[in-house]
């Protein structure tokens, strides 16, 4: 097995696993086990069990980012609107990957896991600010934005979404309770104001970045707090097989 095979076989194995069984009841023994690879073989892509998750992170991050820029390219007008059809592509991706996203909420949601989040933030920042960076660049080649650096906006941008932990925290245990009008009231409260932010950094009118997208969030948070849909449907199907 190529090396770049043998490293995606371990990182599909560990998805997978951790999807399944939770973060914390997956050993690196495990792993190994479901991909079929050796410990030599192991370490020569992972140090440990956290490289994995911080590689599973990146891998994700990039099919994000495969999806807003196709979203970006589609997009007609300025700098402005590709702008906001990259953010818009963005949340629609995690509104369609649910199983994903609540994977990742239930690890940053334990007590402890301080370094994890701060490890998938990292990882995350590292895909996404250079594309910010580019987008941010192309608005003030045509005259949209007004910056003085590209690199320190593009930064910042990608910096508000660290604060943004508590805020899904939250929005997830309203949404599980049953208030899902709630929860999805706070998380666009806090896009909105992001979005706010944003307008303030690019030197934009007030509403101008559009980072709430209510339909979205609450797609994400139903997702989040609820059964895979495909999981249900199958189950009606076995059901309705064995009548």
């Amino acid at each position: 097995m190529a090396p770049e095979d043998r490293r995606e076989a371990i990182l599909n194995a560990a998805q997978a696993l951790f999807m399944e069984r939770g973060w914390e009841a997956v050993t690196i023994a495990d792993v190994l086990e479901a991909a079929g690879i050796s410990k030599g073989g192991f370490y020569h892509h992972f140090t440990a069990k956290e490289d994995l998750l911080t590689g599973i992170v990146v891998r994700m991050t990039q099919q994000v980012i495969i999806v807003a820029e196709t979203a970006r390219r589609e997009a007609s007008g300025d700098a402005l609107a590709r702008l906001n059809a990259f953010m818009a592509g963005s949340v629609s991706w995690k509104a369609e990957n649910t199983a994903e996203m609540r994977f990742f909420t239930n690890v940053l949601a334990k007590p402890g896991n301080d370094i994890l989040y701060r490890r998938i933030f990292d990882a995350t920042a590292v895909a996404v600010v250079p594309v910010l960076e580019d987008l941010v660049a192309e608005g003030i080649e045509d005259g949209t934005f007004d910056v003085t650096d590209t690199r320190v906006t593009a930064e910042v941008i990608v910096g508000l979404s660290h604060g943004r932990r508590q805020v899904l925290e939250d929005a997830v245990v309203r949404a599980s309770s049953g208030d899902l009008d709630e929860a999805a009231r706070l998380l666009d409260d806090r896009m909105r104001a992001e979005g706010a932010i944003c307008d303030r950094l690019l030197c934009l009118p007030q509403g101008s970045v559009l980072l709430s997208s209510p339909q979205d969030h609450r797609r994400m948070l139903i997702g989040l707090t609820t059964p895979d849909r495909a999981n249900e449907q199958a189950d009606a199907m076995c059901r309705h097989k064995d009548q």
